[in-house]
């Protein structure tokens, strides 16, 4: 086969691929600009069908006339395609080019009109041969006409003037890519031997062809590389959408989980309160007629058993009551008495409190580092430690196999600057689900013992109204820290929150923290 035919058809399929390709991809939002480079790739595959007729023998000299004036056709409209987005202004319309460019595009046009309509371009019954035997190559092509010659040379004229908007461009600081430069040179050079050829000036190869592929292929290789980059942002913008909804939607549920943790917290204090002032009443009046019966029964020399049952009565009265009180310290923070304590102070009480209680529990030991004094309500304290140690007491009890139960309280600081009171048992642990729950009003993992699930619930309120937190850490068979984090009286959120009222705390004289290590045992 003719190499020039070769040649031909292999642009044409090539041209015709990355025009398609350009279409498809000037069908995205915000790339519409890259309709008219679709628009020069398949001209220049129509320029070469036509060139077939030209170098291919066997086809009559009736196609061969078809095939020029195609040829012509396409010539004009890929000049054209070149003229408008040379000089585009960013309007991507023709009434933002130049008048000049306008008229010399308006005539490129007319000329390929006259010529795909017409054969006024081309000497009628004549036809030139070009045999380059040195490469077997032979061309038949029909013989341009003045007209014909003039249409070429204003084609010529298109190709300049995109050349000079390109060169310009790049020399007042525009971003005109240096391919596009390469190949507009090498298109120049071809076009201009194409036309020397076909009007009979020069015996040689029609390269204007390769000179399509110098400019057609960089231009879509640019438009593509620059849909790939915007697609690349776009996924990246998209996931940062995706993260920042997921992040809002987060913050969304996280307030309204806050919003109803706050609406059950009023709830619960509005039940505390009408549950203390309840119960409060009636529990005068027994704990009154028990300490009644225990006077009866020292005057009567009631029998010990009986004087027992009457002292427990009277301690379980204690209990409730301490409870009431709890409920209702718990619905009005404000009503607690507030005085710098030192830690070992209240851990102390607390322990002396559940000295019995914890007897059968295992050994208790004792780590009391240096701590500072903090701002808070040495009754509320010493509740809430006897809550968590009665807890420890019990898990020991409850988890104990043939290990002995150990009971470990520890004070010191935390981050050089909180004071930590923590509790630790090798019980059984908990669970992780549970773990979550368990500050969490009437969860309890012991309702089979009676509990109500109210301890770490309400101590981790009081904490709170220190202005401290509650931290529980757990693990299976290993056994539970609950650790009470709360701030240096100096440092205090109550400080600040009560001087602008005019309050200021109950100044007393400070229990001095011995700063002393040491381990006690207290029963087996």
């Amino acid at each position: 086969m003719n190499a020039a035919v070769l040649l031909s058809a292999c642009v044409a399929v090539l041209q015709v691929g990355i025009g398609v390709l350009l279409l498809a991809v000037s069908r995205a939002p915000a790339w519409r600009g890259a309709r008219v480079f679709s628009v020069i790739a398949l001209s220049a595959a129509g320029y070469s069908v036509g060139n077939i007729a030209s170098a291919y023998f066997p086809l009559s000299d009736a196609v061969r006339v078809v095939g020029s004036r195609f040829s012509y056709g396409m010539a004009a409209v890929f000049v054209a395609a070149w003229l408008a987005h040379a000089y585009d202004d960013g309007s991507t319309s023709v009434r933002g080019l130049p008048a000049w460019v306008k008229v010399l595009a308006g005539l490129v046009l007319a000329g390929g009109a006259l010529s795909l309509l017409t054969t006024l371009h081309l000497r009628a019954g004549e036809f030139s041969e070009i045999h380059l035997g040195w490469t077997n190559v032979r061309y038949r092509f029909a013989t341009p006409s003045a007209l014909g010659e003039y249409i070429s040379y204003l084609y010529l004229a298109g190709v300049f003037a995109t050349c000079v908007a390109f060169v310009r461009r790049r020399n007042d600081g525009g971003r005109v890519p240096t391919a596009y430069l390469i190949g507009f040179s090498i298109f120049l050079v071809t076009v201009v031997v194409e036309v020397l050829v076909s009007n009979g000036y020069l015996k040689f190869f029609f390269v204007a062809e390769v000179g399509f592929l110098a400019v057609v292929v960089p231009a879509a290789t640019l438009t593509v590389q620059r849909f790939v980059d915007d697609a690349q942002r776009l996924s990246t913008t998209s996931s940062q959408l995706t993260e920042e909804i997921e992040i809002r939607t987060h913050e969304r549920d996280e307030a309204q989980h806050a919003w109803l943790e706050a609406e059950r917290q009023a709830a619960l204090g509005r039940l505390a309160a009408g549950v203390g002032h309840e119960v409060n009443n009636p529990l005068a009046y027994l704990r009154l007629n028990i300490e009644l019966i225990g006077e009866w029964g020292r005057e009567h020399d009631a029998p010990p058993d009986l004087m027992e049952s009457v002292e427990s009565a009277l301690d379980g009265a204690d209990r409730i009551r301490r409870v009431t009180d709890a409920l209702r310290a718990y619905s009005r923070p404000g009503a607690a008495v507030l005085a710098p304590i030192a830690p070992e102070a209240f851990t102390q009480a607390a322990l002396r409190v559940t000295a019995h209680q914890l007897r059968e529990a295992g050994t208790i030991h004792t780590h009391f580092d240096p701590a500072p004094s903090v701002l808070a309500d040495e009754g509320t304290l010493v509740q809430v430690m006897v809550n968590l140690l009665v807890n420890a007491g019990q898990a020991v009890v409850d988890g104990k196999g043939s290990r002995p139960g150990e009971i470990r309280v520890r004070i010191g600081t935390h981050d050089g600057w909180h004071a930590v009171i923590e509790v630790s048992d090798n019980g059984a642990g908990v669970a992780p689900e549970a773990l979550r729950r368990l500050t969490e009003p009437f969860f309890t993992t012991r309702s089979a013992s009676g509990a109500m699930g109210l301890g770490l619930f309400l101590s981790r309120g009081l904490i709170e109204q220190f202005g401290g937190m509650l931290q529980i850490e757990s693990t299976i068979d290993v056994g539970t820290t609950v650790r009470i984090l709360l701030p240096p009286a100096d440092a205090s959120p109550l400080v600040s929150a009560l001087e602008p009222l005019g309050v200021r705390p109950r100044r007393v004289a400070e229990a001095r923290s011995p700063g002393s290590a040491r381990e006690i045992a207290v029963g087996h």
